[in-house]
């Protein structure tokens, strides 16, 4: 395993501790059952992690991860995030095959946005990713009202 893989094997088994139990959302192994829908479930978590951005009065964090997963990789018709998404998903998957665990993937897309971002979700996203069912929108962001003059 080159250094690369060990560092962030290493950082994605701490992050799935600090993670335990903060999410009850979809397993992996759920995931995997849902053939294309996962695409669209896990589109519909990153919405929610922006609006939980943009809740807690992060809404610069909000647009970095927003134009990450807009973003295509060159030569690819696959956006950046997505592919960094997948990549965390496959560690996890060894992860959870060695210790006999099943980590959700709204952790997996947490753990993916705190180490190829550096943003850290707030505490909110996770429940908000609780209320997301395959199929169904994510809660919308606050609108801010404008004041009439």
């Amino acid at each position: 395993m080159n250094r690369f893989n060990k560092c962030l094997a290493a950082t994605f088994l701490s992050a799935t501790m600090f993670f335990a139990g903060a999410a009850q959302a979809i397993s992996i192994q759920q995931f995997d059952k849902m053939g294309p829908a996962g695409d669209r479930y896990v589109a519909d978590l990153v919405e929610t992690a922006e609006k939980a951005l943009t809740d807690a009065g992060r809404s610069n964090d909000a647009a970095r991860v927003s134009k990450l997963f807009t973003t295509n990789a060159p030569n690819s018709k696959e956006s950046i995030g997505m592919q960094q998404f997948y990549m965390t998903l496959a560690l996890a998957r060894v992860h959870d095959a060695k210790h006999g665990e099943q980590s959700d993937v709204a952790d997996v897309l947490a753990l993916s946005l705190e180490n190829n971002d550096g943003a850290r979700l707030p505490d909110n996203f996770f429940k908000l990713a609780d209320n997301i069912k395959p199929g169904s929108s994510p809660p919308k962001a606050k609108e801010k009202k404008e004041k009439k003059n």
